[in-house]
């Protein structure tokens, strides 16, 4: 039985991504007839055996509208005859001992008994930094997606992936100035070779900044947040790399896009599992117990805003170490990753050292506008992750600096056991 907490397959999908276009590839004509091969350029398909319930059969773009795989899965399930009850949202797991069935009950106190629980939310659960204030911005998930709600204001977006930038794009001809703000550096999947991380499809707010058209990319930590009795925002914002200045900035619109977490709380006592990275992730060991998917085919964004339980897969092991005020981003905007992709992902051969033959142009390392009270700060556009064999670029005081970081072998092989392990 699959426990779904909506009213209908694919919920999470009527929602996010809020702008209504997939980062999961689409691509209908590979000139090639052999099927593995064309599934493999297929990130949205479930894996059946008809031929009809291929993704590319709903949808000819590249990225495709979110709208058609919500008709997509409905048409899955309905196919399957899959025995979905949906308006079932689980509150409570719980667990008389090691060898005892899980009992899990939904919201209206029915209770089902199971010998295997497969939880396949992913991570639905919004991730909130614990900055003081937060509470009184805005949120990716409720946020206006219209961009005339935003004609001249000044607008600061918290986070750095995909759900950040996808924001940040939708806003770029209104808002009279976009800050991006994080404590870390900017990375970009076609450097990390990770799909989740910032995708190009969403980076054209880079060109905005990179040509100096008011907009900016912020390193550095958010102290706090502060509403005003006239609704503008001061935020408090500790600058890295810049001898640690403190600024005050002015805002009339904070948006929290910091990605989502594992939402753990339905656990109780001892078959709740072993958290990881701020409590956002579950800790491999775990999966043995419970196992948090995101979606057959090792899915990295199928996660869905209510608990059910459904097939079994592993859950996303690329995702950085050092998230501190980030939680995990944009996994909500993927929706496949083959299982080959995943052992590529951290297979992969070591790519040369990559030093680039040029410096950025006009690029001191600071940005500074006093017209419209843009603080003087080093404004840090890319890095790239410490981990899979890759280069970690970071562009600074005016040029570009690349240096290779070893792959940790150990994470390789366990990501290879949890993948190929039948």
């Amino acid at each position: 039985m699959i426990l779904e907490g909506g009213s209908a397959p694919g919920t999470f999908f009527r929602t996010f991504p809020r702008h209504r276009t997939l980062i999961s590839i689409n691509k209908v004509y590979t000139g090639a007839n052999d099927p593995e091969l064309k599934l493999r350029m297929d990130w949205n398909s479930l894996l059946s055996d008809d031929d009809e319930l291929h993704f590319t059969r709903y949808s000819s773009r590249y990225f495709p509208p979110a709208d058609e795989m919500v008709r997509y899965l409905g048409d899955f399930a309905a196919k399957h005859r899959l025995p979905i009850r949906c308006g079932s949202r689980v509150v409570s797991i719980t667990r008389g001992g090691k060898d005892e069935p899980f009992l899990a009950t939904d919201q209206r106190g029915r209770i089902y008994q199971a010998r295997r629980l497969i939880v396949a939310t992913g991570v639905s659960r919004p991730y909130i930094p614990p900055i003081p204030g937060i509470e009184t911005a805005e949120l990716y998930g409720t946020v206006s997606t219209d961009p005339r709600d935003f004609v001249d204001q000044r607008v600061l977006i918290l986070g750095k992936a995909n759900s950040a930038f996808e924001t940040a794009d939708n806003l770029i001809a209104t808002a009279a100035v976009i800050h991006v703000a994080g404590p870390h550096s900017i990375k970009m999947a076609w450097r990390t070779h990770y799909v989740g991380h910032l995708r190009a499809v969403n980076n054209n707010f880079l060109d905005t900044y990179q040509l100096k058209s008011q907009n900016a990319v912020l390193d550095g930590t958010v102290d706090r947040i502060e509403r005003g009795e006239d609704g503008s925002y001061t935020v408090t914002v500790s600058f890295a790399r810049v001898n640690e200045v403190k600024k005050d900035m002015r805002y009339d619109r904070v948006i929290v896009c910091t990605g989502f977490q594992f939402d753990a709380s339905i656990f109780e006592g001892d078959c709740r599992p072993q958290l990881v990275h701020g409590d956002r992730l579950v800790a491999p060991e775990a999966l043995a117990e419970v196992v948090a998917l995101e979606e057959p085919r090792h899915r990295v964004a199928r996660s869905e805003p209510d608990h059910a339980l459904r097939a079994e897969l592993v859950g996303p092991l690329g995702v950085e170490e050092n998230l501190r005020a980030a939680g995990v981003e944009d996994l909500e905007h993927l929706v496949a990753v083959g299982l080959r992709v995943g052992e590529d992902l951290l297979a992969r051969e070591p790519r040369p050292r990559l030093v680039l033959p040029c410096r950025v142009a006009d690029h001191a390392g600071k940005v500074a506008d006093q017209e419209l009270d843009l603080v003087a700060e080093l404004l840090e556009v890319a890095q790239l992750v410490d981990h899979h064999r890759v280069a970690q670029m970071e562009v600074r005081g005016g040029g570009i600096e690349a240096e290779l970081h070893p792959q940790l072998a150990a994470a390789r092989e366990l990501f290879r056991e949890l993948l190929l392990d039948d």
